[in-house]
């Protein structure tokens, strides 16, 4: 058996989950959703990530600064329908000066409550401010290590 990169990623502490079901405007006529828009539920997890830390994405917006996506791995495993009851899990993978790496899955519940992953992804993204690479924000990077040490203080208030 062949071993996919992403088999490989190591993330730094624990996963963060949000749930959610699979909207209407995320599939296609035959109910299923769109490859591209698989990317749409990484980054409602992602966002949700952030806004459990205490660094919703809007602060960084308001500092003018935004996160590159510079480069994606994804693997589709199994195909997701309209009304699913998912979890859309993120990890640090990899936490830089300017830039950091994220670690997705998208679980969903068979009827038996058994998680079945669905799709894999690690984005790598650049913090930018008007194009131009730039330190991720103290504060942003400092909740990002917290989380990734596990820091029992900073669960409690997720």
């Amino acid at each position: 058996m062949t071993r996919h990169h992403l088999d490989r990623v190591r993330v730094e502490g624990p996963w963060f989950a949000y749930g959610l079901r699979v909207p209407l405007f995320e599939v296609d006529l035959g109910q299923g959703v769109y490859h591209g828009n698989y990317f749409h539920l990484f980054e409602i997890g992602r966002e949700a990530f952030f806004r459990a830390l205490g660094s919703p994405y809007s602060l960084l917006m308001a500092d003018g600064l935004h996160l590159t996506v510079a480069s994606l791995q994804c693997r589709y495993l199994k195909s997701l329908r309209y009304d699913e009851v998912i979890e859309v899990h993120t990890a640090v993978s990899r936490l830089g000066r300017r830039s950091l790496s994220l670690a997705h899955r998208i679980q969903r519940f068979a009827h038996s409550g058994t998680p079945e992953t669905t799709t894999e992804a690690v984005m790598h993204f650049v913090c930018v401010r008007e194009g131009t690479p730039v330190p991720l924000p103290e504060r942003f990077a400092e909740n990002l290590r917290r989380w990734s040490q596990n820091d029992d203080d900073l669960l409690g208030q997720v």
